[in-house]
């Protein structure tokens, strides 16, 4: 996936090539041209992490030279999930002085390329886009991209901001699936907005009542930042199976002082969210805790956090909603067990004031927008009609 990439002309002035060492202050002078100072991810920051990512065998990183001076004037990266066959397009920057010229899209196919093409892997290949305008949804939707949902209040900026989530298979959503079964009701309009744009369900239905949650408040709930402790007791968790996501490690332990379970997540306190991961090792389900685990997290920085749940699991999403979650997202054929795709609900728990006046959407949102009742539109949110 890291091959190198001959450097080739995208249009006249512009070459795209591959991501160097060399790169590396070049691509943070990018990264702060377009972002300031609020740029929240490593990989446009960070000087060691970026040389890091471009050794990374997991990692496709491509940039647009000015073809007369060799000067980088546009990036955006891939990372990859193989066993999974799963990859997120990251880090799509281009500098405003050459904005409009079709760099962002050129970048962006190079990308494609990598995960599709003769020698990609890749089933699908997801991204997100920001709401303070419609541009940078329809520069993916433009390039094959559909829409998943938005998620209300995910990253902080200069601002809180929400961000649109969109999808993009290798040749349509992979066979075969598994039935979902029944799902909380809570979850029929994301179904419905994924059944206006083809989708199907077969068998689906819809719950009219909510299980009972289980809580329980644990005084003695422990916390853990110690990378090594964190990654080899979710390893041991794991037990050899594939991650419970993909793309992601956690940074975080949770865990009660006698063993009844332990659960893991991803904090990043500089963009202001988190990500359950689950990694229970007891019988315990550690949902019975989750106000807790959120709680600790809040603390820790996270004013938005996410969990992702099987779509048949019906019993573990009712816990989420039950403890404040929204769902916000669904992908179809996300991941593959035993030779059969399984869709999953993206659910978020945020204690941030979404500034809803400021969010602007393609027109293909608008069923994902209007579900969450605090950003309804079009009276609070802005729907771009599709050029």
């Amino acid at each position: 996936m890291t091959a190198t990439l001959a450097p080739r002309a995208v249009h006249t002035g512009v070459l795209v090539d591959t991501a160097a060492v060399e790169d590396v202050a070049a691509l943070r002078r990018l990264y702060h041209a377009v972002y300031g100072d609020c740029y929240p991810l490593r990989l446009g920051t960070d000087p060691v992490a970026m040389a890091e990512a471009m050794a990374d065998s997991t990692v496709v990183w491509r940039v647009a030279r000015d073809a007369a001076t060799g000067e980088v004037v546009g990036s955006a990266l891939l990372r990859v999930d193989l066993p999974l066959r799963i990859g997120k397009v990251e880090g799509i920057a281009v500098r405003p002085d050459r904005g409009g010229a079709g760099i962002a899209g050129s970048l962006l196919e190079a990308l494609m390329e990598s995960a599709f093409g003769a020698e990609g892997r890749l089933e699908s290949v997801y991204a997100t886009a920001r709401c303070v305008s419609p541009a940078p949804q329809r520069l993916l939707l433009r390039h094959g991209f559909h829409p998943l949902g938005v998620l209300p209040g995910a990253v902080t900026l200069r601002e809180v901001e929400t961000l649109a989530l969109l999808v993009r298979y290798r040749d349509g959503i992979p066979a075969p699936r598994r039935a979902p079964g029944t799902v909380p009701r809570e979850v029929a309009p994301l179904v419905e907005a994924a059944r206006g744009q083809g989708v199907d369900f077969d068998g689906l239905q819809v719950a009219t009542e909510l299980v009972a949650a289980r809580t329980r408040t644990d005084n003695g709930l422990e916390v853990s930042h110690d990378v090594g402790v964190v990654l080899s007791r979710y390893a041991r968790a794991a037990s050899g199976r594939a991650p419970a996501l993909p793309l992601h490690l956690p940074n975080t332990l949770f865990m009660t002082p006698d063993g009844r379970f332990e659960a893991y997540a991803v904090i990043d306190a500089v963009a202001g969210n988190g990500l359950l991961l689950g990694g229970s090792l007891s019988p315990e389900d550690p949902e019975e805790a989750l106000g807790d685990i959120l709680r600790a997290m809040a603390d820790r920085g996270a004013a938005y956090i996410e969990a992702v749940l099987p779509l048949h699991d019906r019993n573990r999403i009712e816990q989420h909603l039950a403890h404040g979650f929204t769902p916000t997202a669904l992908y179809p054929a996300m991941r593959r067990e035993d030779g059969v795709w399984h869709d999953y609900l993206l659910l978020s728990h945020t204690t941030a004031r979404v500034d809803a006046d400021a969010l602007r959407v393609d027109e293909r949102f608008s069923p994902y927008v209007r579900q969450h009742s605090h950003v309804r539109a079009p009276a609070c949110a802005r729907i771009d009609p599709t050029p």
